[in-house]
C-alpha cells in the first residue's frame, strides 16, 4: 500500500506532531506500505528531513519552502497557506500508485481535503490534531463571530469529504460530534509516547538536571512545551503568587511560543522570582527534561479542552511524572485524571485549587509516587507508540478495502 501524506509544517520546524509523525512513518514501513511525504520548510531550525527516515527503504519525501509569518497575521498567514497547497498539487500528481491520502489537520486542511479528492480520487484520512477554528476562538484569537461561522462551516465541508476522521480525545469527538459528523466515521487515537526510547531518567544521569546544575532540594513544577494561545500563563503567574512564600518550589518554563514574552513581563512586573524560563530542548532531550520535575503543571484556557489535547501527557506518564491540571471540570479529560488516580485535575477558573494540589504532592511523597506509578501503567495500555501507530495502521487498510470492495 501507497499512502501520500501533506502537512503544512516540516521537521526542520519543531513542534509537538514532529515525533508523531516520524514513528506513524516507521511503523507504516515495517508494515509493508510505502510512504510519500510532502511537507514545508519554515523555521529551518533542524534538518530538512529527521536522519532515521532517509534512511528507510520506501520512504520518499518533497520539501517546499514557505514564508515564516508570525500567527498574529492571520489573514496573510492563512492565504499563504492556502497557496502552499495549491503549489503542492503538482508534487502529489508524480507519485504514481496512490491507494490512499493522509491530511494533517491545520486551518487550511479543507483546500488540501477537496483538491486531493478531486484530483487523486483516492480514500482520504484526515487526522485532527487541532480543531479550527474552535481552537482559536476558544483561546480568543478569533473574536469575530461572523468569520468564526464562516471558518465553521468551511470545516463541515472537510469532514464531508473525508473518508475517516481521527480525533485525539473523547471531548474532540463529542466537539466533531456536535458538528453533525456521523459517529461511525470518526475514531479515537491518542498521541502516544514512543515506549521503545521514553523512559525515565535518573537525576544523576539528567543532562537537562546536570546542563541548569539543578538542585536535589527543590520542588520542580514544570510545563515543557508550546507557550501559545491555549496555554495559560496567566493561571501560571496565579499560582507562582501564592506559593511564593515556598522558598523551595520553583516553576521552570520550558520552550517557545507566541506568549512567552509577555508572559516573561508580567512575570517581571508582579516580581515573581519563583518562575525560571528555559529554551526549548532537541527532541532526544524529551526524556531528561520531563524527568527533571517533580511534578508537571498543564494549564489550558477555558473551552480549549475539546478543541486540543496536551500532547506530553503520555511523554510525562512513561516519565514516572504526575499531572497536575488546570483544565475545564466538565471535560472528560478533567474526570480521566481522577478515575484512574494518576493526577490532580482543577478547574481552570480557580488559581487556589491548582495550588492547593501542587501543595498536597509537595507534602506527600508517598502519595506523589502512587499516582506516578497509576499513570505509568495506564500511559503503558493508552498511551504507547506499540498499540497506537497499529490503529492508524488497521485504519487505512479498513479505507482502502472498502474502496476495492466497492469498485469490485
Amino acid at each position: 500500500m501507497k499512502v501520500l501524506i501533506q502537512r503544512t509544517s516540516g521537521f526542520d520546524t519543531p513542534g509537538p506532531s514532529n515525533h508523531l509523525l516520524k514513528a506513524l512513518i516507521e511503523d507504516m514501513i515495517s508494515a509493508g506500505f510505502s510512504v510519500h511525504l510532502v511537507q514545508a520548510s519554515i523555521k529551518k531550525i533542524g534538518e530538512e528531513m529527521n536522519s532515521d527516515l532517509k534512511k528507510l527503504d520506501g520512504f520518499t519525501w518533497d520539501t517546499l519552502e514557505r514564508k515564516d509569518i508570525p500567527k498574529n497575521r492571520f489573514v496573510r498567514r492563512y492565504l499563504e497557506e492556502v497557496q502552499y497547497t495549491f503549489r503542492s498539487v503538482k508534487y502529489w500528481k508524480k507519485v504514481n500508485d496512490i491507494d490512499a491520502v493522509y491530511i494533517i489537520s491545520c486551518p487550511t486542511a479543507l483546500y488540501g481535503i477537496v483538491l486531493t479528492k478531486i484530483i487523486l480520487k483516492k480514500p482520504l484520512f484526515y487526522g485532527i490534531q487541532d480543531m479550527f477554528p474552535g481552537s482559536a476562538v476558544n483561546s480568543g484569537v478569533m473574536g469575530n463571530r461572523f468569520i468564526a461561522k464562516i471558518f465553521y462551516l468551511l470545516q463541515k465541508i472537510a469532514y464531508r469529504y473525508s473518508d475517516i476522521i481521527t480525533v485525539i480525545s473523547e471531548d474532540m469527538k463529542n466537539k466533531v460530534v456536535e458538528q453533525g459528523v456521523p459517529e461511525k466515521k470518526i475514531f479515537m487515537i491518542v498521541n502516544w509516547f514512543d515506549d521503545r526510547t521514553v523512559h525515565e531518567v535518573l537525576w544523576e544521569e539528567n543532562r537537562f538536571v546536570k546542563k541548569y546544575n539543578l538542585s536535589t532540594k527543590k520542588f520542580y513544577v514544570q510545563y515543557a512545551g508550546t507557550m501559545g494561545y491555549v496555554f495559560d500563563y496567566k493561571m501560571v503567574l496565579a499560582v507562582a503568587e501564592l506559593l511564593k512564600e515556598y522558598n523551595d518550589i520553583e516553576f521552570h518554563m520550558i520552550g517557545q511560543g507566541s506568549q512567552k514574552e509577555v508572559f516573561i513581563e508580567e512575570k517581571s512586573k508582579q516580581k515573581l522570582d519563583n518562575i525560571y524560563f528555559f529554551p526549548l530542548e532537541p527532541q532526544n532531550m524529551v526524556s531528561d527534561v520531563y524527568s527533571a520535575c517533580s511534578i508537571c503543571m498543564i494549564p489550558l484556557k477555558k473551552r480549549i479542552i475539546g478543541n486540543s489535547v496536551p500532547s506530553k501527557a503520555g511523554l510525562l506518564m512513561m516519565c514516572n511524572r504526575v499531572i497536575v491540571n488546570s483544565v475545564d471540570s466538565d471535560s472528560e479529560y478533567f474526570k480521566m485524571f481522577s478515575e484512574y488516580d494518576m493526577g490532580i485535575s482543577a478547574s481552570n477558573d480557580d488559581p487556589k485549587a491548582v495550588a492547593d494540589a501542587i501543595l498536597e504532592l509537595y507534602r506527600d511523597e508517598d502519595e506523589r509516587q502512587r499516582m506516578a506509578k497509576n499513570a505509568h501503567e495506564f500511559g503503558e495500555k493508552y498511551y504507547s507508540r506499540t498499540v497506537n501507530t497499529k490503529k492508524f495502521i488497521d485504519l487505512f487498510h479498513l479505507i482502502v478495502d472498502k474502496k476495492n470492495r466497492t469498485e469490485g
